[in-house]
């Protein structure tokens, strides 16, 4: 991996701190333990979202730069669906410092948890496919 740029190793860290965190919410999710799923949650987005910043030359060091690369993306293709999906993160995010998210809400976060999930697919293969 020392052959690698440092932005590319940096890419790649972060890449799987997102696959980690990814799993880690199914774990959480399954003990529903929904504070920790919600942070595991928002942190695959917001790991991924960096990778993808970094790879780019992006800035990617603050909330703000991450949200602003996601509106760059639906401005650039057309598709809300990025800023959406970062937007699903983001409430998750909320949801680990108010826990109001009640057992009736499980099947919401269920929800949010595959529009998390289908985000960071999209962005950790866009990541390496040169577009952008």
């Amino acid at each position: 991996m020392s052959s690698m740029p440092d932005s590319q190793a940096l890419a790649e860290k972060h890449a799987g701190i997102a696959r980690r965190f990814i799993v880690a919410a199914d774990y959480y999710l399954s003990e529903r333990d929904f504070i920790q799923a919600s942070e595991k949650l928002w942190g695959a987005a917001a790991h991924a979202v960096k990778a993808f910043c970094i790879r780019r030359g992006w800035k990617h060091g603050r909330y703000s730069h991450l949200r602003r690369a996601m509106q760059r993306m639906s401005e650039r293709t057309g598709d809300n669906y990025w800023t959406e999906g970062f937007k699903a993160a983001y409430n998750l995010h909320l949801n680990f410092y108010n826990d109001d998210m009640d057992d009736m809400e499980e099947v919401a976060l269920e929800s949010r948890r595959e529009i998390v999930r289908d985000l960071v697919d999209l962005l950790l293969s866009a990541t390496w496919d040169g577009d952008g």
